[in-house]
């Protein structure tokens, strides 16, 4: 029978699949021989995307369901020829590429992972495999040639999908040493058409030679040999990195799980990444040493050592805004930089890595290149120190880290090391019954337990004494000693008076200073929640310029705001009338406080903005309504002023039911709804935009250095 043409063979195809195929066509593709078939295929399957979109404009069909329907035509009088292999690869082929322009679906990626499967149940589609994947710009006798003859093309079975690929897992034909030994592989095979663009093509064709060196460390799974189309490696047992992302997130872990596995991953990861970069500071002129397509998928979990061995090194060019496919799955990952085709980048990795330790920590990847709220709410520690990883311009990246010298990956291990183990003494990271509601909805927040704890491990760092981590906590010292010093004097009920039998209920009705107490208690218990848990952590000193040295220094007075107040209205029997107006300049402190604090916050957000990439986009910079706190406040202490003047007036008579009302404004609004319900996601706000105006700092100073 006389062969056909390339061109010819790939329209008959494509005729089989739209069903106009005769019963002597259909014969005679099956009989084509195999130079025929690699060509028709190769043909067919360059123009796939054509085909796909030409069949559903015109036959507002599924094109691989008409391909899955011919597919099983053929089966029926021709499943052991050629061309049921070459339908069953075509089949394979669009199931992949479907999966790459859809969003990332865990179900859906796990169901074409099965069609997939089971398609290599026949041997059809190996041999398939073994004619159309053929290295094509190589020799017949060079070693990429040998390799992929020498192949064991029955032991073939599908093993996952990559981005840009299908990975199989198979072994040689021949034994590797006297004691019969065929060690698997694993064989990456780029789909089409994305295997003809000449940048990926190069990119495979050079990976062997590329990766493969014995100078490289043995943290890279080394390729044995590639082609434009393939490559080949030996296959590393174990999970993909994102595989156990998966599995962990699906076991719905605490906060404090969430911690304690994306410290684990860090120290792991940068530990490969370390050995990768040769054991030096990072060379921009040295891609071989970088990986630049650092995702989950592209790292394994040896099952042997638990150690992080790393794949498919190297610029992904799908993700240079060529094919489309740049916003979904592992491109979010990836450094703007390499997706811009500027791979000069010393940090390209360490933003994969910032990705990475943001999905372990908030549950899934920050698609806007933002930290995700979550994670500054937890701990601002965290949020700072992932936020400087993942900045879009690399110059921006790493402000925190020294810069006097090459950036290594062993010191971005010591520092992230150092910083997680300052979020766990938080009670956030806490995983036990006590700590973490204890700290929600005690007034003190174990704040000065958790400053102390973290000041210690600053000191046993040795590097300098932390001068403002001791700042932080003299205040919260305060606070603290504030809170039980109100507390002690505004007690309704003495311990001793209990003990003892001595409570005189009518005398303690008939306390003119009642009024006073109580007010006082609930102002002290709101001030110390206050200060505790929105602005013990947080500090502006680093920012230049007098409107921040007055938030300082109002944020500062908040840790004794209610001490004053409490000696007016509660030490002296003569004063005990001036309660309200005492409770009324608190409130007006507090005021004050907000509306300055809000208005630094916002003037660092909007410089910031100019330099840095990762600052939220207006209308999303405060959490929880931090933006009306100041003037409900305000109009909160006016309302308290016109009721002290009433009473002073003689006007106003129930001075009880105004105390009752100022107790559950007090406990129920300010303290239990803002405090304790939005108070740690106002802090991370607030910490997020004064971390602004610091890397602002930062880079004026480095550039004052730089002349």
């Amino acid at each position: 029978m006389a062969q056909m043409s390339a061109r010819s063979y790939a329209k008959a195809l494509l005729q089989e699949i739209e069903g106009r195929s005769g019963e002597r066509q259909t014969a005679r593709l099956a009989e084509q021989d195999e130079d025929t078939v690699q060509k028709g295929a190769e043909t067919f399957l360059n123009d796939i995307l054509d085909h796909i979109s030409n069949y559903e404009m015109e036959h507002r069909a599924d094109f691989l369901s008409a391909c899955d329907e011919a597919r099983l035509r053929i089966a029926a009088g021709q499943r052991d020829s050629s061309l049921y292999g070459v339908m069953s690869l075509v089949c394979l082929t669009l199931k992949l590429l479907d999966r790459r322009f859809q969003s990332p679906d865990q179900e859906a990626q796990r169901e074409a992972d099965e069609y997939c499967t089971a398609l290599f149940a026949d041997p059809q589609i190996k041999k398939a495999i073994r004619l159309v994947y053929r290295p094509a710009g190589h020799a017949a006798d060079s070693s990429e040639a040998r390799t992929w003859d020498d192949l064991d093309f029955g032991t073939l079975e599908y093993h996952k999908a990559g981005t840009t690929s299908f990975i199989l897992k198979g072994r040689m034909s021949r034994a590797v040493n006297e004691a019969g030994s065929r060690p698997a592989l694993a064989v990456k095979c780029v789909l089409f058409p994305w295997n003809k663009l000449a940048a990926i093509a190069r990119a495979t064709d050079a990976y062997a030679a590329t990766y493969g060196g014995d100078e490289l460390t043995s943290v890279i799974v080394k390729p044995i040999a590639s082609s434009d189309r393939w490559v080949i490696m030996p296959f590393q047992p174990g999970n993909t990195l994102g595989e156990h992302m998966s599995d962990f997130a699906a076991g719905g872990p605490s906060m404090a799980a969430r911690l304690e596995k994306a410290h684990d991953i860090a120290a792991k990861l940068t530990a490969a990444l370390h050995l990768l970069a040769g054991g030096a500071p990072v060379d921009a002129n040295n891609p071989q040493h970088q990986h630049l397509d650092l995702s989950p998928n592209n790292v394994i979990l040896d099952r042997e050592t638990g150690e992080f061995r790393l794949i498919d090194l190297g610029v992904n060019h799908l993700y240079s805004r060529q094919v489309g496919i740049a916003e979904h799955d592992d491109s979010v990952y990836i450094a703007p930089e390499i997706k811009n085709r500027r791979p000069e980048s010393v940090t390209a990795d360490a933003y994969s890595l910032g990705i990475i330790l943001m999905e372990i920590v908030a549950g899934s990847p920050p698609r806007d290149g933002r930290t995700p709220e979550e994670i500054w709410t937890t701990s601002p520690i965290l949020g700072r120190v992932l936020e400087d990883l993942i900045d879009e311009r690399p110059e921006r990246r790493l402000l925190l880290g020294p810069a006097e010298r090459g950036f290594t990956f062993d010191d971005l291990r010591v520092h992230l090391d150092f910083h997680f183990s300052l979020v766990r003494q938080e009670s956030e990271a806490k995983d036990d019954h006590f700590s973490r509601p204890f700290a929600k909805y005690a007034p003190t927040s174990r704040e000065v337990a958790t400053q102390f704890k973290q000041v210690m491990k600053w000191r046993r760092l040795g590097d300098h004494r932390p001068r403002h981590e001791e700042y932080l906590l003299l205040f919260s010292v305060i606070a603290t000693a504030s809170w039980w010093f109100i507390a002690a004097k505004t007690a309704l009920l003495k311990l001793d008076d209990l003990v003892a039998g001595e409570l005189d209920l009518a005398a303690f009705a008939a306390d003119a200073g009642l009024a006073a107490n109580i007010v006082a208690f609930c102002q002290g218990l709101v001030a110390a929640k206050y200060y505790q848990t929105v602005l013990a952590r947080l500090s502006v000193k680093e920012i230049p310029g007098r409107l921040a040295r007055t938030t300082e220094l109002l944020m500062r007075s908040m840790a004794i705001v209610a001490v004053p107040t409490t000696i007016l209205s509660t030490f002296w029997a003569g004063l005990y009338w001036i309660w309200p107006w005492t409770c009324a300049a608190g409130a007006l402190a507090v005021a004050a406080c907000n509306g300055i604090t809000l208005r630094l916050a916002t003037q660092t957000v909007r410089a910031s903005s100019r330099e840095f990439s990762t600052v939220p986009e207006p209308g999303k910079v405060f959490a929880r309504g931090f933006e009306q706190w100041w003037w409900t406040m305000l109009i909160y202490a006016v309302t308290i002023v016109i009721i002290a003047g009433g009473v002073a007036a003689g006007l106003l008579k129930d001075i009880w039911a105004y105390v009752f009302i100022l107790v559950v404004i007090t406990i129920g609004v300010h303290y239990v709804s803002k405090c304790v319900g939005a108070g740690p996601a106002v802090r991370g706000s607030l910490a997020r935009a004064f971390f602004g105006g610091e890397r602002l700092a930062i880079l004026a100073r480095r550039e004052q250095a730089h002349g």
